[in-house]
């Protein structure tokens, strides 16, 4: 089915229920101020119905948690995945003073849809019965009780709980194609994503993943002062990459990357990619060997894989 699910998210459209992401839902006057000094990119240029990418840092410059941040007239919301909002949710509660802020967790009141593909805009706009209107990642809008989102791929549908299961029903009428997790792995991963939990955690720092999501001009932040010495002073120890394998063979997760005969990194996430008909992998490498077009090998399994560094995405299929 992957091939068929993977044709309808390239060339037409799918639908996925991304039930791996939650939303934290922040108000109070005093929100926008307070979230300025809690992530990594300018959240007070943002207005109404625009948003970022940016992340909460420890005071070391460690991910605490990567996110989408959209901002409303009266609510900022944050989407990232559930298994950081623990972590996320404890750290916001220790720094919240005095401040006219109250952090809700409201994942479980709505569904989060991603609908890919060249014509999926068009079945949003059969489902709500009207142009979409949204220029731009992470423009977003509500419709009636929804909210639709230009996301980092495609777009997101936020949907009542209680009325996802007619608006998947109704997109998919629209022409979209319900698909699975695992296509949605290997979209995922061809643009390049990280995800929290599988390929980042709290030992990763926002310039291993590259300069997106980070503000340099912005006032200070919880973290800013490790992540400006990498860019100003230093640079950092290791970086995350795409990796193309010669053969057809995957390697097993957490493999070690070698560089002559040397261990360079570790692989976090593999599999088979459609868009170039071979297997890819991501993961990190140390500065020494992360330019793209270096020839590495893989460990797995008692066999060496020949592979060679790429620039993320891998692809622009979606």
């Amino acid at each position: 089915m992957l091939s068929e699910y993977y044709q309808a998210a390239t060339r037409a459209a799918a639908l996925a229920e991304k039930d791996w992401f939650g939303i934290l839902k922040l108000t109070g006057s005093e929100r926008v101020s307070w979230l300025q000094g809690m992530v990594t990119n300018d959240v007070q240029r943002l207005k109404p119905g625009s948003g970022c990418y940016a992340a909460h840092l420890t005071p070391q410059g460690k991910i605490v948690a990567h996110m989408n941040v959209l901002v409303d007239e009266d609510a900022i919301w944050l989407s990232l995945e559930r298994a950081a909002i623990p972590g996320l949710t404890a750290a916001f509660d220790k720094l919240l003073i005095m401040e006219d802020v109250q952090v809700l967790d409201v994942s479980n009141d709505y569904s989060i849809l991603g609908v890919v593909g060249p014509k999926s805009a068009a079945a949003l706009e059969s489902w709500i019965g009207e142009d979409l209107n949204l220029a731009g990642k992470y423009a977003h809008r509500k419709f009636d009780d929804s909210r639709i989102v230009v996301a980092q791929i495609g777009y997101e549908a936020w949907v009542a709980r209680e009325r996802a299961d007619k608006a998947l029903r109704f997109i998919a009428q629209s022409g979209a194609t319900a698909i699975d997790h695992g296509t949605w792995d290997v979209l995922r991963t061809e643009a390049g994503i990280p995800v929290y939990g599988v390929d980042i955690d709290e030992t990763t720092t926002m310039p291993e993943l590259g300069e997106a999501g980070i503000s340099y001009e912005k006032g200070c932040y919880i973290g800013q002062e490790v992540v400006a010495k990498v860019k100003y002073i230093g640079h950092v120890n290791r970086r995350f990459v795409g990796l193309v394998l010669s053969g057809t063979d995957l390697p097993k997760l957490k493999s070690p990357i070698l560089k002559s005969d040397r261990e360079v990194g570790y692989i976090t996430t593999t599999l088979f990619s459609p868009g170039l008909n071979k297997p890819i992998a991501m993961g990190f490498v140390s500065r020494a060997a992360y330019a793209p077009g270096s020839e590495v090998e893989i460990a797995s399994n008692e066999t060496v894989l020949a592979a060679s560094i790429v620039d993320l995405p891998f692809t622009n299929s979606v």
